[in-house]
């Protein structure tokens, strides 16, 4: 595998990682939201999930990245609160709220944080690898 699958790799990685904490990072900003984009009151967000898949990266089979494939929505229900004053509530009482579980999302953020900061390492390592061999080659 050469250096540059290596950092092909890691960028890979770097990509997929930052979808993956733009998705957690709009899950919590809506964990309270009970209108759709449009104002549609009664449907309120929906909770979304990044999908990953092993991509090839070189012309090793030893050489794979991740790439994303697909942003789904889990089928998890709605929570309802009976809150008869809210504006949003229906006709008896109750709003529904989306299904955002704030620590798991906030543990996928720190997760998918330090797997990016594992693959800038990568990235760094490769690139100071390849400078070292060009100093070699000079002397």
């Amino acid at each position: 595998m050469s250096v540059f699958d290596t950092i092909r790799i890691a960028a890979s990685g770097l990509t997929a990682e930052r979808l993956r904490m733009d998705v957690a990072a709009s899950n919590l900003a809506n964990a309270q939201s009970t209108r759709t984009q449009s104002g549609q009151a009664g449907q309120p967000y929906q909770e979304e999930a990044v999908v990953f898949e092993a991509q090839q990266m070189g012309p090793m089979a030893a050489a794979q990245g991740v790439s994303a494939i697909a942003i789904v929505e889990p089928p998890k229900p709605n929570i309802r609160t009976y809150d008869p004053t809210n504006p949003d509530a229906d006709a008896n009482g109750f709003v529904n709220y989306p299904n955002v579980d704030v620590a798991s999302e906030m543990t996928d953020m720190m997760g998918a944080a330090r797997s990016y900061q594992v693959n800038a390492t990568v990235a760094q390592a490769a690139k100071q690898q390849a400078l070292d061999a060009i100093d070699l080659g000079k002397a």
